[in-house]
């Protein structure tokens, strides 16, 4: 006769779990920013998760959303992990951002 032996079942994830797993990303003058630990900190509110679920470029909100004070976004966003976005994830190449 075989032992009893309960089949092993893998642990799921709790909701804080898997959303600690789910990376945020804005998409910013042709790179993608991992927001993950901002969004909830960030001061206009829940604007921020329109572009992280949508996958709209960012670009231009944060332009004007920002215009007073573009060397503390730039400071902002050079503090978080980037990756640089492939030509068909970035519709807009050429943007405007001065600094």
């Amino acid at each position: 006769m075989a032992p009893n032996s309960k089949p092993q079942i893998e642990p799921s994830l709790t909701a804080v779990e898997a959303a600690a797993e789910k990376v945020q990303e804005i998409l910013c003058d042709g790179y993608f920013y991992d927001v993950t630990n901002f969004v909830r900190r960030h001061p206009g509110g829940s604007i921020i998760e329109y572009y992280t679920q949508h996958g709209e470029d960012a670009t231009i909100a944060i332009q004007q959303f920002h215009q007073r004070s573009p060397k503390k976004v730039s400071a902002i966003l050079s503090s978080f992990k980037k990756r640089k976005a492939e030509e068909r994830e970035s519709k807009l190449r050429n943007s405007i951002w001065l600094v």
